[in-house]
């Protein structure tokens, strides 16, 4: 499990997430917004409650493991 994962705001997860590979899919109900990624020839879509202000860490670990992001990938993300 990745170490020091910080809380983030709505902004710099979406740009973490795309700097991973990931991209806008179509917007989903009231303040969600739903983001794609592919994986192994899968496709993965994940939402994203674009209303907080803030992500806890526990949170934003749970994104990017729905993502299917490795220990490995997620730390080079965070650097």
């Amino acid at each position: 499990m990745p170490k020091n994962l910080p809380s983030l705001k709505v902004r710099q997860l979406i740009l973490l997430i795309e700097s991973g590979g990931c991209s806008f899919y179509r917007g989903g109900k009231g303040d969600h917004k739903l983001y794609v990624r592919y994986v192994a020839n899968r496709k993965r879509v994940v939402p994203i409650d674009m209303g907080e202000k803030e992500f806890s860490p526990p949170y934003v670990l749970r994104i990017l493991r729905q993502f299917e992001f490795s220990d490995e990938e997620i730390d080079m993300l965070l650097k």
